[in-house]
């Protein structure tokens, strides 16, 4: 069995609370599992601002994870700070116990300053990524910050993916692409993109309830969450399991 504990939205400096122990809690639960999950994947927000000693913060919280670990950049992180300070490039691919993972950014740069909260792939980076779908049959999951298709939250469908279609185009050319993986919406969810599962791995610093929820939007009160995926000898079949930590 290959497990991957998949953590999203950490949003280290967030001005409305301080999401270091909420993050610390969740690492603090991965690290006494046993066995330990196969990999860390961050589906981006790690930072909320982009700002060197956030990245400062996110690493050291990352260096506290003794295996492999993959991480992608959000709408609320700094490309070049995202570089420097974590010492990854925005895009990566890892391999763990014969499964494949291709890391995407679909990070829009701020322009006059403004933060861009929807996010893009564009035709370099989907021509790369059909490039390594196509150099290796190995089941792949593609991980990347914002959903590229609806989830039914008001809030968040319209700062979703907006070349969803474009990219599900490049899924449906490689079967062996097991599932997407993506953060950005802050809820636990799952639903189909490409004719596959899209899963979405919750929220640390805090979860967007639902349209019909008696809620604050952005609720900060809600426990931090996180998931494990699971591939256990059918590597075309993945489960999943949620995880709220108690505050």
């Amino acid at each position: 069995m290959v497990v991957i504990a998949h953590v999203s939205d950490t949003h280290f400096g967030n001005d409305v609370q301080d999401p270091a122990p909420r993050a610390a809690a969740v690492m603090d639960h991965l690290l006494a599992l046993d066995p330990r999950p196969d990999l860390l994947v961050v589906s981006g927000d790690v930072t909320d601002h982009g700002l060197p000693d956030e990245y400062a913060e996110a690493r050291a919280w990352l260096d506290r994870w003794p295996g492999p670990s993959l991480v992608c950049p959000g709408n609320h992180d700094i490309r070049s700070a995202y570089v420097v300070g974590l010492g990854r490039e925005a895009r990566a691919v890892g391999e763990v116990e014969g499964l494949r993972l291709v890391m995407l950014d679909s990070l829009i740069d701020p322009v006059g300053g403004e933060r861009i909260d929807e996010g893009l792939l564009g035709d370099d980076q989907l021509a790369w990524l059909d490039a390594e779908l196509t150099a290796s049959s190995a089941p792949t999951f593609v991980v990347l910050h914002h959903p590229p298709t609806t989830i039914g939250i008001s809030l968040m469908d319209p700062i979703r993916l907006l070349d969803g279609d474009a990219f599900a185009a490049v899924l449906d050319r490689h079967p062996h692409v097991v599932a997407t993986l993506v953060g950005h919406a802050h809820t636990m969810g799952a639903t189909t993109f490409a004719g596959r599962p899209l899963l979405i791995g919750g929220g640390v610093v805090s979860t967007v309830s639902t349209d019909a929820e008696d809620l604050p939007s952005v609720w900060y009160d809600a426990p931090p969450t996180f998931a494990l995926h699971l591939v256990d000898g059918d590597p075309t079949r993945i489960t999943t399991h949620w995880r709220a930590l108690p505050g």
